[in-house]
């Protein structure tokens, strides 16, 4: 008998299943590689939170509501669904190119696979400088917040700042020293009070709003206009900030190899994180964004969550959702330092970095050295820039200003490198055209638009922030010739790979 072609979808199905097959030969390789570290520790919903933590929705809605107001009036939402978009393409890149190898390097190993090695310990070395950066952003609020609340004689002493900064710093490395599981329960209780306060007063907000308070914006539908918003200058300015918002999320990628079902609940996970943050990027953004008028509100930009509550239930409610807010970015630093680690330590396992960071504890079968390196260069930067002249403090300011720049720039290339290693099955039918190749490229184009479009807002192309960043990653083109010079590490010698789809 003879068997009915296939169609484009049993075709990307076929495709799936062959990759796994093909990665379940290779899985001694990469437990030989990276042996030790806790497999089956966590499951999807773990992976969910702490991706989810990474990218830290309630600090991130204290930072940039005031910001995305005056970019795009009340347009927030609008650009906010419009940055959604391109990053659901990217967590689909993120799946399928999980599905193919398990890895806690992700895009680092992925590209290095399919395109070149040299690129990949590129990417490799801006998700690091991402997540390090990110974690210095993190943690230099969490100092402020905590005298606000336990000690506020102490606010303008800048000792005390470093200092209870310093301690929730050892305080989330310790958790995750310890193991992704210790660390997941945690972000559990930081995400339920988190959630559940921001949710609250999200509806507070809302009454004011739609019940006229007098010290209420009065909604109308001419927000979500197109001139309403600015037109194209307030739209690009408002997804400019959404894609800071999204950062982070990628963080469930990181755990691959420590939640079940390896190949398939990382994937789901990092599809669910954006999904659900884009649901509450743009409905908090919509509550709060009118619950005081936009003078008031740009006023006091700075710390707006805080402001608003005290303003429509107190100072008393303010002082909870200060905690909130402290609360997400301690669970934003805790994530961020355990992606950062779990990065480098797989560029220390294939000798890409120093090999050392690439072992794991004993017991707790975590990064050890990396969690712990990580984490000492965070508490350096700390009490270097609180403690430190103007100078030093602008220099900080100006290297962590590109975080969202890192972020676009490797979130792009993973988008390159799902249509580079899946183009020969692409090419089968427009259903696979479409999935593996026009959505990872128009995302990974729209990313890199964003990168080029942030570079005035930091300055220019020769600013102090973007003359950093090129140092930055200058110093990584360094260790990777370093690297390759030494040969100790076979990673730039591995043959590239592209999917083989069956013949038919």
């Amino acid at each position: 008998m003879v068997r009915p072609a296939a169609t484009s979808q049993e075709n990307l199905l076929l495709a799936e299943k062959r990759v796994i097959m093909h990665t379940r030969g290779m899985t001694g390789v990469l437990e030989q590689r990276r042996a030790g570290l806790r497999g089956n520790a966590i499951g999807l919903k773990d992976a969910v939170i702490v991706g989810m933590a990474s990218s830290g929705p309630t600090a991130s809605i204290a930072l940039t509501l005031a910001a995305i107001v005056s970019a795009a009036n009340y347009a927030g939402p609008v650009a906010i669904l419009v940055c959604a978009l391109p990053m659901l393409g990217i967590a689909l890149a993120y799946r399928r190119l999980n599905r193919w190898q398990v890895s806690c390097g992700a895009s680092y190993t992925w590209i290095g696979r399919a395109i070149t090695p040299y690129l990949g310990f590129i990417v490799g070395w801006i998700m690091l400088l991402g997540y390090f950066l990110g974690t210095i952003s993190d943690v230099l609020p969490i100092g402020p917040y905590v005298l606000t609340v336990v000690a506020p004689s102490l606010q303008n002493s800048t000792f005390a700042t470093a200092l209870s900064g310093g301690i929730w710093l050892v305080i989330v490395t310790v958790i995750a020293y310890l193991g992704i599981k210790v660390t997941a329960r945690f972000q559990w209780v930081l995400a339920t009070v988190e959630y559940l306060t921001v949710t609250v007063f999200a509806v507070v907000s809302l009454i004011a709003v739609f019940g006229h308070n007098p010290k209420s914006a009065t909604f109308h539908w001419s927000w979500f206009s197109w001139s309403g918003m600015g037109g194209t200058s307030g739209l690009v300015g408002g997804i400019l900030i959404a894609v800071y918002m999204f950062s982070g999320w990628d963080t469930s990628i990181y755990v691959n190899e420590e939640t079940t079902k390896s190949r398939v609940n990382p994937g789901r996970a990092v599809l669910i994180s954006v999904g659900t943050l884009t649901v509450m990027y743009a409905f908090f953004t919509f509550a709060y964004q009118g619950a005081v008028r936009r003078p008031a509100l740009l006023a006091h930009g700075g710390n707006a969550l805080a402001y608003i509550v005290q303003e429509l239930a107190g100072s008393a409610w303010a002082k909870v959702m200060v905690v909130a807010v402290l609360l997400s970015v301690i669970g934003a630093t805790q994530t961020a330092l355990v992606s950062g680690a779990r990065i480098a330590f797989a560029m220390g396992a294939d000798g890409t970095l120093p090999r050392p960071l690439g072992r794991t504890h004993p017991v707790h079968r975590t990064p050890a050295l990396a969690t712990l390196v990580f984490a000492g260069l965070a508490l350096v930067a700390l009490f270097a820039y609180v403690l430190g002249s103007s100078s030093v403090q602008g220099a900080f300011s100006n290297v962590i200003s590109s975080v969202g720049l890192m972020f676009a720039l490797f979130y792009a290339a993973t988008g390159l490198g799902m249509a580079v290693y899946f183009r020969k099955l692409a090419v089968r039918s427009v259903r696979g055209f479409t999935e593996l190749m026009v959505v990872p490229g128009l995302s990974a184009a729209f990313l890199l638009w964003v990168a080029v479009k942030s570079v005035p807002g930091l300055g220019g192309w020769w600013s102090p922030v973007m003359k950093l960043a090129y140092l930055m990653i200058g110093v990584g083109v360094v260790l990777m010739i370093v690297a390759r010079a030494r040969h100790q590490t076979d990673y730039f010698s591995r043959p590239v790979e592209a999917y083989q789809p069956p013949p038919g």
